[in-house]
């Protein structure tokens, strides 16, 4: 027989058990709504390597290297706080293109349905990387 605490014991650990399985389903789902950006949008902060994001589609980019704590804020469109901050990398929105974009990632290792669902299939064949739209318009002229 359990004692008491035993039980506690065992339900804290199911109860954390959860919440890493709730955070992981979350992860995937978000990591999906990223990637189908970036083949929806092309070349933007959502599809780059080089930017980090767990939220709202608002990231933060490794690319621009270290800024000042006023300018990591300012990236936010936060012009004044009380609250001292660190200097950190800028935030983008999971839109934005810059000319720093990268994008390493081997798109076909992933499985064809996942990739349908992304919008990087056509007629059953993984297309080319996406390009930003703008390059993508200027290839038209």
């Amino acid at each position: 027989m359990m004692t008491p605490d035993e039980i506690e014991r065992g339900r804290q650990l199911s109860v954390e058990a959860l919440k890493q399985i709730d955070r992981e389903e979350f992860d995937r789902w978000y990591q999906e709504q990223c990637d189908r950006d970036y083949w929806a949008r092309g070349q933007c902060c959502a599809g780059c390597d080089r930017w980090i994001s767990d939220m709202g589609r608002v990231g933060q980019c490794k690319a621009a290297g270290i800024v000042s704590a006023a300018e990591k804020m300012t990236s936010l469109g936060i012009q004044a706080i009380s609250v001292p901050r660190t200097p950190g990398l800028p935030y983008t929105r999971g839109d934005f293109h810059c000319g720093l974009f990268k994008d390493e990632f081997d798109w076909s290792t992933l499985d064809a349905e996942y990739l349908e669902r992304i919008g990087a299939m056509r007629h059953g064949e993984l297309k080319p990387k996406p390009i930003h739209v703008r390059e993508h318009i200027n290839e038209r002229r």
